[in-house]
């Protein structure tokens, strides 16, 4: 007789990570390597074990649901966030309710947990909102495009002419941007942890927001497949804004820059606010003149900034056509009936949450 139910649902274990490492690389394409995989998920410090739950038939690892592990905050409260991440099945065993039984363990093994949030594409949304998920916003990105050609592989012939002209396109948008000159900037190669903090607990944020301390901003921007930098603003001679980029080069697709934080991120609009962050985005660009792409959080920083720039939210034609947006969903942890306040805010209200980049998870 055929067993019913072949597979073991249970809890990540040491021998696993090998097997995990291959399921990656076959499922979602790349060696990501051990050094990655003792940052993301062996020293996350706001979990005591590695949040992974596996799928296995026989001796094969065929499926994981991965989670990245946070501290929230809303105003003076503190909760605790877990993240879905590197959710992968392999093809021959997909269809056989994987997904779901992988998730639903996860809710009862981290029931501790105070709410589940993340950043599903469209493929993956139906699952998530099947599983009790529910959608807070579209999150929009915001894009440099300083050659395209890294994408339309299929313009070879063409590469020199596309990039010229997209690179005369953002430098006409660099000259007809607000100059920022005469703002005093330091740079860092790096990410100065207490800096950051110091500065990030100067404002109190009453939306949901991740603990920018410094165990955040040490373990954080440790990602061995980034470099990351920081540019600050001082005012008084004193720490006044910050940013944080991340570059990622590959031999064999675009050089990506991705503005990953933003100081402050206290929403508001006010005139020293704007002309910051254009000095520390204008630091970025100069540095980073050969990057392919540079990406940017729409929510964070002013769109007329971004657009002033060159940059294009991805929830527009063209970009829109050409890249995968995703949505921001969340849910409460444990069993219906849920509670979708924390703090007296509803989980689903988007104008309940400051986000940037550095609280998704990357590769």
């Amino acid at each position: 007789m055929t067993d019913p139910n072949p597979y073991e649902i249970r809890q990540y274990e040491p021998a696993d990570r090998d097997a995990f490492l291959d399921l990656f690389a076959d499922v979602l394409g790349g060696r990501m390597g051990e050094d990655w995989f003792a940052w993301k998920y062996e020293r996350n410090p706001y979990v005591d074990s590695v949040p992974i739950m596996i799928a296995r038939r026989g001796d094969e690892l065929v499926g994981a649901r991965a989670f990245f592990p946070l501290r929230l905050a809303a105003g003076d409260d503190e909760f605790s966030a877990f993240q879905p991440c590197d959710s992968m099945v392999r093809p021959e065993h997909q269809r056989q309710g994987l997904f779901t039984r992988l998730t639903e363990r996860a809710i009862d093994r981290y029931d501790d947990a105070d709410v589940f949030f993340n950043f599903p594409n469209h493929r993956s949304l139906p699952g998530n909102l099947k599983l009790g998920w529910q959608v807070v916003s579209d999150r929009e990105t915001f894009y440099r495009l300083q050659n395209p050609t890294a994408w339309l592989s299929r313009l070879a012939p063409v590469e020199s002419v596309v990039r010229s002209l997209a690179s005369g396109y953002v430098s006409i948008r660099d000259r007809l941007a607000d100059s920022s000159d005469a703002i005093e900037l330091s740079r860092y190669d790096h990410v100065p942890a207490s800096l950051l903090a110091t500065l990030a607990s100067s404002e109190t944020i009453p939306e949901f927001h991740v603990v920018r301390d410094e165990t955040f901003y040490e373990w954080r921007f440790a990602n061995p497949h980034w470099t990351y930098r920081t540019v600050v603003t001082t005012r008084n001679e004193a720490p006044a804004a910050a940013v944080v980029y991340g570059r990622r080069n590959r031999t064999n697709g675009p050089t990506t820059v991705r503005i990953a934080d933003v100081l402050p991120l206290a929403e508001g609009t006010s005139s020293s606010r704007r002309t910051a962050l254009a000095a520390l985005l204008d630091a970025v660009l100069r540095e980073n003149r050969d990057a392919d792409v540079i990406a940017a959080p729409g929510s964070v920083i002013p769109r007329s900034v971004l657009q002033a720039r060159g940059f294009h939210g991805d929830q527009r034609a063209p970009l829109k056509w050409v890249t995968s947006p995703s949505t921001h969903v969340a849910r409460p942890a444990g069993e219906p009936p849920l509670d979708w306040t924390r703090s007296g805010r509803r989980l689903t209200d988007d104008s309940n949450w400051r986000l940037a980049f550095c609280e998704a998870d990357s590769g």
